[in-house]
């Protein structure tokens, strides 16, 4: 009985982890959208700055080509925590079956024997389905990574933004106001992937 409850407790925590991981790739790419159209309005900007905002510009055009990036990589992220959703589901089928099994052939001695065949079976299903999980995590992980070295790249770029907002001349103040948008917006994503990360590593320990 002991085992059923610690297992039991296993798969929620496995499903509370997923659930908040998918909460937060949903708002990495809720933030990525708002980069997005904040790069293209400092894009816009720029232009009334004229040749003193071509920097500027070009980074704005940069940042945005990031939070296109970051959305793709999300649409990736997005169908593994699907995949790991339908693992951990799969995994507690086989686990019930498997608690059942136990539970009879803990009170049936008789058909015991005719049990543990299925039971071996159910057992190796698992723990294969506990494999697939661990590797989705890693997977997950390393592609969390991925888009956390894009968030770098990012505000690098948010930084150079907002220096070259200081020459924009006319436009600077305006520029410089969207520059601090898009630094925050990326530092925002940035911290949301960290989360995910960590919940991640937490999870694989």
């Amino acid at each position: 009985m002991v085992h059923k409850n610690k297992g039991t407790a296993v798969r929620a925590a496995d499903l509370h982890a997923i659930v908040r991981i998918g909460e937060g790739i949903r708002g990495v790419v809720d933030t990525a959208r708002e980069v997005n159209l904040a790069a293209l309005n400092a894009m816009l900007s720029s232009r009334r700055g004229g040749d003193n905002a071509v920097g500027f510009r070009v980074a704005s055009a940069e940042l945005r080509g990031i939070s296109t990036r970051l959305m793709e990589a999300m649409q990736g992220l997005t169908l593994l925590v699907s995949s790991m959703v339908n693992e951990v589901a799969q995994r507690q089928r086989k686990q019930r079956s498997q608690d059942y099994f136990r539970r009879v052939q803990d009170s049936e001695d008789r058909v015991g024997g005719l049990l543990s065949e299925i039971f071996g079976k159910q057992e190796d299903e698992v723990n294969r389905l506990d494999m697939l999980l661990g590797q989705s995590r890693r997977d997950l992980h390393m592609k969390a990574s991925r888009a956390l070295r894009l968030c770098d790249q990012g505000l690098i770029l948010s930084r150079s933004a907002l220096i070259e907002a200081a020459y924009g001349g006319e436009s600077a103040p305006a520029l410089k106001q969207v520059a601090e948008q898009l630094a925050q917006s990326i530092h925002s994503v940035a911290e949301t992937l960290g989360g995910v990360r960590a919940e991640l590593e937490e999870a694989r320990t």
